[in-house]
C-alpha cells in the first residue's frame, strides 16, 4: 500500500542556533520526512544566534491545522526564550501531547 510521509514541523525564532535548526531540518529531510520550517514571529524571516539570515516556510500564526508526527524545538539563545514566549507554539505543543 502507498503510505504517507511522515510530516515534521520546525518552529524557528530571532535568536535560534544555525547549527542546531539546520541539522533538524536536512536530517529530518534525508529521512524523507515533509518538513516545515515555521516562525514564531509576524514575519517569516528570522535572524539566528550568530546573524545569518533564515527565512521559514511560513508563519506560526498563518499555519493550517495539521496532525504533525513530530515537533523538533532546536535550542540557543535567545531562541529558546524566543520559541517559549509563543503562545500559538505553546498551543500546537499542547495539542500535540495530548494526542
Amino acid at each position: 500500500g502507498i503510505t504517507m510521509p511522515k510530516t515534521a514541523l520546525v518552529p524557528i525564532a530571532n535568536g535560534s542556533e544555525e547549527i542546531e535548526f539546520t541539522c533538524i531540518i536536512d536530517t529530518l529531510r534525508r529521512a524523507n520526512v515533509d518538513v516545515t520550517v515555521v516562525s514564531v514571529h509576524d514575519t517569516p524571516m528570522i535572524t539566528a544566534s550568530r546573524g545569518l539570515k533564515v527565512t521559514a516556510d511560513e508563519v506560526i500564526s498563518n499555519l493550517p491545522a495539521c496532525d504533525w508526527d513530530l515537533i523538533a524545538l532546536p535550542g540557543g539563545m535567545p531562541g529558546a526564550t524566543n520559541l517559549s514566549e509563543s503562545q500559538a507554539l505553546s498551543a500546537l505543543l499542547k495539542a500535540q501531547a495530548a494526542s
